[in-house]
C-alpha cells in the first residue's frame, strides 16, 4: 500500500490503484518506491517550511499588535500561551500586557478574604513555639511514628489555643474575618487582591459592630483603633455610633438603613503599578468592589466609609521622589510633588465616586481635608 500525502490529507491505495494513477501522468512516468519516497519527504519538509513561515509571521508582529491580541484572551489560557514561545511569553510577562488588560476592561479582577486560621499562619510562619514532648505524653516503649503523631497533636493543639485565648497580641485575637479586638469587638479584614490568576496586591478594612450591641462605645473603639479611624468616626457618628451628618441623615432617611448595623471602613488600597497605567482606575474600582461583595460580609454592615488616598495611585517612584523633595527638594521639585500628589487623590476620589460611593459635603469645605 502506498501513502500519498496531498494538502494535509493522506491517502492510501493498493498496487493496482498505484499503477492506474502512474498510467494517468505519462509525461512524468512512474515512480520507484525510492522516487514516491523521496517526493513524499519533499512535500513533506515544503509543509513544515510552510508552517514555520506562518508562525514566525505571526509571532513577528509589532509587539502593540502582540498585545492588543493577546490581552483578549481569557486568564486561564494564559499558561498555555506562555509555554507556546518565547514572543509569547515575553509579551505576557510584560508591564505593557499587564497595563493593556487594566486599560482594556479584559483583567479579571478578584479578592480573597483571608481568614484569621491564614493570617495565623503568616503571622507564625514556623508554627508555636516551645511545643515538645513531656514524658507522661508518650509511653517509653513508643515508636517513632507516635512520637511524631503525638507531637504534631500538641503543636495543633497549642496553635488552636493561640488562635482563640491569645491572638498575637494581648488585645487581639484571631476570627473567621481576620484578626478581632477583644475589648470592643472590630475587625480587622485583610483581603488578597487577584488580577489575572496572581496575587498583585491587598485591601485592609476594619469592621465595628455598631448597633450591634446597647451603647455601643463607638468613640472609644475608634480611638482605640488608629487616627484615621478616629477622624471619620468622630466626624459621622455620635459616641454610640449614630449618624449626626446631615448629609448622610438625609440619605438614610430614604433607606432607613445607614444608621443601623455595622459600620465598615476602608483603610488602605495598595496594588501593583502595572495595573494602574496612566491613572486607570478600572482594576482598583473592581477590586473595591469584589471586596465590598464578599460573601462573608454579606448583613454585617450597613454604612461603608473611605478617605481619598493619594498613595493608590502613585508609582513606587513618585513615592521616593515626594520623601526626597519633603526634606531637601527645591521649590520647583516640592511644586511638581504637590501637584501630583493632587491628582493622585483625585484619582481616588473619581474611583470611589465610580464604585457607588457619594462625597460628604460637610468633610469637603476646606482643601486640606
Amino acid at each position: 500500500t502506498t501513502c500519498i500525502k496531498v494538502d494535509e490529507h493522506v491517502m492510501t491505495m493498493d498496487a493496482e490503484e498505484h499503477v492506474s494513477y502512474n498510467k494517468k501522468r505519462p509525461s512524468q512516468g512512474p515512480y520507484s518506491s525510492n522516487e514516491c519516497g523521496k517526493k513524499m519527504k519533499q512535500q513533506e519538509e515544503e509543509c513544515i517550511k510552510s508552517e514555520q513561515h506562518n508562525y514566525r509571521g505571526f509571532a513577528s508582529l509589532p509587539t502593540d499588535v502582540l498585545i492588543s491580541i493577546l490581552c483578549r484572551s481569557p486568564a486561564s489560557d494564559h499558561t498555555a500561551l506562555r509555554d507556546t514561545c518565547k514572543s509569547f511569553r515575553t509579551t505576557i510577562d510584560s508591564a505593557s500586557f499587564k497595563g493593556e488588560r487594566a486599560t482594556s476592561g479584559w483583567a479579571e479582577v478578584s479578592t480573597y478574604l483571608v481568614s484569621g486560621e491564614e493570617l495565623y499562619d503568616r503571622d507564625n510562619p514556623n508554627g508555636p513555639e516551645d511545643v515538645s514532648l513531656s514524658d507522661g505524653d508518650v509511653d517509653g516503649d513508643a515508636t517513632e511514628e507516635e512520637r511524631a503523631n503525638k507531637l504534631r497533636w500538641k503543636i495543633a493543639e497549642k496553635r488552636a489555643e493561640e488562635m482563640i485565648d491569645y491572638g498575637y497580641s494581648d488585645v487581639y485575637g484571631y476570627s473567621e474575618l481576620g484578626r478581632i479586638d477583644q475589648d470592643y469587638g472590630h475587625h480587622d479584614i485583610t483581603m488578597d487582591v487577584v488580577v489575572d490568576g496572581s496575587q498583585v496586591g491587598s485591601l485592609y478594612l476594619v469592621i465595628l459592630p455598631r448597633g450591634g450591641y446597647h451603647n455601643y462605645p463607638f468613640h472609644d473603639a475608634t480611638d482605640a483603633h488608629s487616627a484615621e479611624l478616629q477622624m471619620v468616626g468622630w466626624t459621622l457618628c455620635d459616641s454610640a455610633g449614630r449618624l449626626k451628618v446631615r448629609s448622610i441623615k438625609n440619605e438614610e432617611l430614604v433607606s432607613g438603613e445607614a444608621g443601623k448595623g455595622g459600620y465598615l471602613h476602608i483603610n488602605t488600597v495598595r496594588i501593583s503599578d502595572a495595573y494602574r497605567p496612566m491613572g486607570c482606575t478600572n482594576v482598583v474600582s473592581e477590586a473595591v468592589r469584589s471586596a465590598l461583595s464578599q460573601p462573608k460580609l454579606e448583613g454585617k454592615w450597613t454604612l461603608v466609609t473611605a478617605i481619598s488616598d493619594y498613595q493608590v495611585y502613585m508609582t513606587t517612584e513618585e513615592m521616593e521622589f515626594k520623601r526626597k523633595v519633603r526634606y531637601g527638594g527645591n521649590a520647583e521639585e516640592k511644586e511638581r510633588a504637590d501637584k501630583r500628589f493632587w491628582e493622585c487623590a483625585l484619582l481616588d476620589t473619581l474611583t470611589l465616586l465610580r464604585i457607588g460611593f457619594k462625597q460628604i459635603p460637610e468633610t469637603v469645605s476646606q482643601k486640606q481635608n
